[in-house]
């Protein structure tokens, strides 16, 4: 485990390094000094957190989208602006508040966007617009929310046929493909010294409820062995694992932003931030069914689960049994795209400390309890285990994961039903 980094870090004053981590994080304040005023037509901005006018979201997301309304120069009146949320996606999300008063001498002021997780099989969009205006202002533009459908799955003719020899032998998979809702928990360990990110910090239990999970036949059965793959927000892990993974990385502040590393150079070449709006999906593959026992094998080595174009590839020798989650991640697209344009960007992201994504989320194997191997002081472990009922259409897992660093096990436990 990367410990190292915490205990070079905790020879250096609490108070210094809070300033150079506040310095490096607030913006420059050139673009509002007297010497730099904008001096052309006062324009209404609409502004993502990433400077952008427009933004992508998953169907299911729920994360708040926060918008920066700005005057390109300041005025000695108060402005008040109306706003509105038209187009097909606007039913699903909600505006803060459709009045804004930007006070007189002040550039800006924010609304909120919040989606609700909506099935949708097509692209949908919606366009947040400044409908009324003070005198001698003028709206440089629209802000675009595109939400992107729930994935579509037809099995192939080759699927099919399989699909069709099971139901001969009595396992009639017809109750199990397709959309599935996902109940459940995950009991977060937590950590007692370091101090990451700011949701992720204390013991909770987190709760999964009515999230929205796509089961497949899997490109690995066979004739003699159905085997499944998980496509989408599988166990309905999206959002918590998301959460995880911010908390090790973009919104660490002690580590992540560490004097040494190269976070922030990561961070500005592909413009992510604490704020951007990220997709992140987690994929399970390779879901062996046994149907004369009711049960699912779910667990292999980490690296079964990784893509090839994944470029912090371990050893197969530190890969330990685990679930082996593969994990899709909008950063980790322009990570890679950012390497293949320019192959040294690679050295940048391995000493940005946290970025290893697949150890960082599964950093102990659980083929059996290796507590005392982790440092830790209380069990937790539970024994992974899977089951399938093909009659009610339900499936259900239990299993533990180590993140790193932290106190102990973490134990995810939830059941899925098809929905009809």
């Amino acid at each position: 485990m990367k410990t190292s980094l915490y205990h070079r870090l905790r020879s250096i004053g609490a108070i210094g390094l809070f300033s150079l981590l506040l310095l490096s994080l607030l913006p420059s304040c050139a673009k509002d000094t007297p010497d730099n005023k904008y001096r052309g037509e006062n324009k209404i901005q609409l502004r993502l957190p990433d400077g952008s006018r427009s933004v992508l979201i998953a169907a299911t997301s729920t994360s708040p989208i926060k918008v920066t309304v700005r005057l390109t120069s300041r005025r000695t009146d108060a402005v008040t602006l109306q706003l509105n949320l038209t187009g097909e996606a606007a039913s699903s999300l909600t505006l803060s508040s459709k009045t804004l008063t930007i006070p007189a001498g002040q550039l800006e002021g924010e609304v909120v966007i919040t989606p609700s997780a909506k099935e949708v099989t097509t692209q949908q969009q919606a366009k947040l617009s400044v409908t009324s205006t003070a005198s001698g202002l003028m709206v440089e533009g629209d802000l675009t929310i595109t939400i992107s459908p729930f994935p579509v799955w037809t099995p192939t003719a080759a699927q099919q046929a399989l699909i069709d020899g099971y139901r001969a032998k009595g396992i009639d998979l017809s109750t199990i493909l397709g959309y599935h809702t996902v109940e459940g928990s995950v009991d977060w360990a937590g950590f007692t010294d370091p101090d990451y990110g700011r949701d992720i910090r204390s013991q909770a239990t987190w709760r999964i409820s009515g999230a929205t999970m796509l089961v497949e036949l899997s490109d690995r059965a066979t004739a003699d062995q159905p085997v499944l793959k998980f496509s989408y927000n599988a166990l309905g892990l999206n959002d918590i694992y998301k959460k995880l993974w911010d908390g090790y990385t973009v919104d660490n502040l002690i580590f992540f932003y560490a004097e040494g590393t190269s976070s922030l150079e990561v961070m500005k070449a592909i413009n992510w931030t604490q704020s951007s709006a990220e997709t992140f999906n987690v994929v399970l593959d390779n879901v062996r069914v046994n149907a004369s026992t009711g049960t699912l094998a779910f667990t292999g080595k980490r690296l079964s689960g990784m893509p090839a174009t994944y470029p912090l590839r371990e050893e197969e020798s530190d890969s330990p049994i685990v679930v082996p989650f593969t994990y899709e991640s909008s950063v980790w697209t322009r990570v890679m795209a950012k390497i293949a344009a320019e192959p040294t960007f690679k050295e940048t992201v391995e000493s940005a400390d946290g970025m290893e994504l697949y150890s960082i989320l599964s950093n102990t194997g659980i083929d059996k309890d290796r507590t005392a191997e982790i440092g830790a002081t209380e069990g937790h472990y539970v024994k992974p285990e899977g089951k399938i009922d093909l009659k009610k259409g339900t499936l259900s897992f239990t299993f533990p994961f180590h993140g790193e660093n932290s106190d102990y096990y973490s134990v995810v436990k939830v059941t899925s039903q098809q929905r009809k």
